[in-house]
């Protein structure tokens, strides 16, 4: 066991620790509850142990590569746009459609992050997983939004 293999556990920590914290603001969308409170707690805590691991992993090993700059650039959107979000929904100006939106965007773009820090791509295929991500969080919002018609 060596430093290394330390910080790459609590980088992956920190990464699971989002997806719980997604998945909590998912369930409170759907139940009608605001994880606020939980997230204003632990949203910082798996954003340091995501970004200050990270940066030591990419100095000791893999350098400014692609899908290490477009996973910090989707990190650092992730978190304002939940830190937005959450905000916006305590202060009643985001109603839970657009937090829903913005949840679906949310765990598509982490999605493809992982697929990045899995694979390791190139940039263009790093952006596109993100884009992919994107792309099936806002299909899935708009899918919500179909009223299925029964005769």
């Amino acid at each position: 066991m060596d430093l290394y293999s330390i910080v790459l556990f609590v980088h992956i920590v920190g990464a699971l620790l989002l997806f719980v914290l997604l998945t909590v603001e998912g369930v409170g969308l759907r139940a009608g509850f605001a994880p606020a409170s939980l997230n204003r707690v632990l949203g910082p805590i798996s954003a340091l142990a995501i970004l200050f691991p990270g940066l030591y992993l990419m100095k000791a090993q893999w350098g400014w590569t692609g899908w290490v700059v477009v996973g910090i650039v989707t990190w650092f959107l992730i978190a304002v746009a939940g830190a937005g979000t959450g905000i916006g929904v305590m202060r009643g100006r985001v109603g839970k459609r657009a937090a829903t939106v913005s949840w679906l965007v949310r765990v598509g773009m982490a999605s493809g992050v992982v697929f990045d820090m899995t694979v390791k791509p190139n940039l263009l295929v790093s952006v596109i997983a993100v884009a992919a991500g994107i792309a099936l969080g806002a299909a899935a919002a708009l899918a919500g939004r179909r009223e299925v018609v029964t005769t």
